[in-house]
């Protein structure tokens, strides 16, 4: 069985690709992926096409924004994913950058949760707000 580094690699790999059916095989039925509550892409984002849905959220909050990809590592149960997230929001403000970490939690060799973590949360909402 794939460990949970492997798998939260290939979630991430296959979403970069927009590849949402093997997303969604690697994902459990009760899926919940959470963002903070401040945010405009905000709560909890549950079922196996969570993570496409919350996805086109919060790429469609930013007139551009990129995802860099630091780092994976992992347990038995869990994996972190350190990233730079850089977002320009659409009312022309400048573009800024967050330090994310995403910390998956895993069961039965499949993704349970995704819990993303900025830096910052308060300054995307008003950056986004802008």
């Amino acid at each position: 069985m794939a460990s949970p580094r492997e798998i939260q690699a290939a979630v991430y790999a296959a979403a970069g690709a927009r590849d949402w059916d093997k997303v969604e095989s690697l994902l459990h039925p009760d899926f919940v992926l959470y963002e903070a509550d401040c945010l405009p892409f905000a709560g909890e984002w549950r079922g196996k096409d969570a993570l496409q849905r919350c996805a086109a959220a919060m790429y469609g909050t930013w007139a551009e924004a990129k995802v860099d990809i630091h780092d994976i590592t992992g347990g038995d149960t869990h994996a972190v994913t350190v990233l730079t997230l850089t977002m320009t929001p659409k009312g022309g403000g400048e573009t800024f950058s967050q330090t994310v970490c995403e910390m998956g939690e895993f069961e039965d060799g499949l993704m349970k949760s995704l819990r993303i973590h900025y830096f910052d949360a308060d300054e995307v909402a008003r950056k986004a707000a802008s």
